[in-house]
């Protein structure tokens, strides 16, 4: 009797190895999605906590009710490097739209500038 695998047999390997991989490969597609859109919203998050901190240092002023990030990194805000969107690596040329509800005022980053 001869050692070894069949055809049949090493098909049969191959095709279980090529499903195994496309099932890894759609998983850490997702992940990486996810992943990105977290990042993303983290940026966002960052840049509407910075133009709080603007805000307040630049004293309230019921006329502003927005500012643009452009501005944020004019005046030493932010560095240009750090704001960058994950999705497109792309700089974040948005704004914050500031408004002011219930005795609260709320920042809200915007993918437009300021009008």
């Amino acid at each position: 009797m001869e050692k070894g695998f069949t055809l049949i047999e090493l098909l049969a390997v191959l095709i279980i190895l090529a499903i195994i991989s496309s099932i890894s490969i759609v998983v850490v597609n997702k992940t990486m999605t996810n992943s990105k859109k977290n990042i993303s919203d983290i940026q966002k998050s960052n840049i509407e906590d910075t133009a709080e901190i603007y805000y307040l240092k630049e004293g309230m002023n019921e006329n502003v009710t927005c500012v643009n990030v452009s501005y944020l990194i004019e005046n030493g805000y932010f560095d240009a490097k750090e704001i960058k969107d994950p999705e497109n690596s792309e700089a974040m040329n948005g704004s914050v739209k500031i408004s002011y509800e219930a005795n609260q005022y709320s920042y809200k980053y915007q993918d437009k500038l300021c009008e």
